[in-house]
């Protein structure tokens, strides 16, 4: 019964987001807003026909990887991930 904002680094296939988004709904929630900054328009559309709400801040014409609109990328290790969370977690 709650809203849930599903939030990722981009959405290239729309699969992890679109499985995300059937969990949600799976576990009742009421509304569905997906977040992302980069997307290709059909992604976006396909994945606004399962969610309530989708907010894309780039959509670039020629559209081919969620890469291509960020200076720096690489992907994140599992351990990087888990550094990241402890360091977080002793900050709070």
């Amino acid at each position: 019964g709650e809203t849930v904002v599903l939030v990722d680094d981009g959405m290239a296939m729309g699969s992890t987001m679109r499985a995300s988004i059937k969990l949600c709904k799976n576990k009742n929630a009421e509304r569905i807003v997906v977040a992302v900054p980069v997307s290709s328009e059909e992604v976006a559309r396909k994945v606004g026909e399962i969610a309530d709400e989708v907010v894309v801040l780039e959509k670039p014409e020629f559209f081919r990887a969620v890469a291509q609109v960020y200076e720096q990328w690489h992907d994140v290790s599992s351990e990087e991930a888990l550094q990241i969370a402890e360091k977080w977690e002793k900050e709070q």
